[in-house]
């Protein structure tokens, strides 16, 4: 189920004002003359927007009238934090310092889940190159418990195992058994592996036979996840 950026926002709003506890700034002081400036207008109107998108043309749309919005905002909002910080004031600035972070990170995922118009990855190798799916994915695996999954092949994948010492990190870490992260394999293929660690031949582990074994794992988990896509609860 995409997220709904306007109840983020909204959040972000009610933490503020929390934390602050509603009080008006000094409008004498530095803070309170730049504060006096900020204006969320917009906010809500192109969230709200955004998230009602049925296409990806209408989104990129709404997600730029937020951008937009919040490149003006941002800048204001940051200099008013750290004129409190100047004024003594420590909960309007860390308040301050909060909200920027907030719709920061709003302002990057509103783009990024662009990708939920898109079509679903083709193959799992594509999972790991969209930060939409990517997130899903793994979000499906820690509800499975099965993160290991990810993080192996996602190393393998992308070929940060070919060195001795990463070869021998990624063994302690997911093949040995009793190991943290120790990922479900075929004893044949974790027998072929033990053996190229007790030769310290890191480089020869068959990682290709890992990278096949954890797929097959992997397919259940991407399964999972689209039952989930298609009754909108992912």
């Amino acid at each position: 189920m995409p997220k709904k950026y306007l109840e983020s926002w909204k959040k972000a709003k009610a933490k503020f004002e929390a934390d602050t506890g509603k009080k008006k700034p000094d409008p004498k002081s530095r803070f309170g003359k730049i504060f006096s400036k900020i204006s969320s207008t917009g906010f809500e109107k192109s969230l709200k927007a955004y998230d009602a998108a049925k296409t990806v043309k209408e989104a990129e749309k709404y997600a730029r009238a937020f951008q937009s919005a919040a490149s003006d905002y941002i800048p204001t909002l940051d200099a008013a934090g750290k004129a409190a910080r100047q004024d003594g004031d420590g909960v309007y600035a860390d308040a301050c310092a909060a909200m920027v972070a907030s719709l920061n990170k709003i302002t990057a995922n509103v783009f990024m889940d662009l990708e939920r118009f898109g079509s679903w990855p083709d193959k799992l190798d594509n999972f790991f190159k969209s930060p939409y799916w990517y997130k899903l994915l793994l979000k499906q695996a820690k509800k499975e418990y099965s993160t290991e999954n990810l993080e192996i092949f996602g190393l393998i994948l992308n070929k940060k195992v070919n060195s001795e010492a990463n070869a021998q990190k990624a063994y302690e870490l997911y093949i040995r058994v009793g190991s943290a992260k120790e990922v479900n394999m075929s004893s044949s293929t974790r027998k072929l592996c033990d053996k190229c660690a007790q030769d310290g031949k890191w480089k020869s582990i068959p990682w290709d036979k890992v990278e096949m074994e954890v797929a097959v794992n992997l397919a259940d988990t991407v399964a999972r996840l689209g039952a989930a896509v298609a009754d909108g609860t992912a």
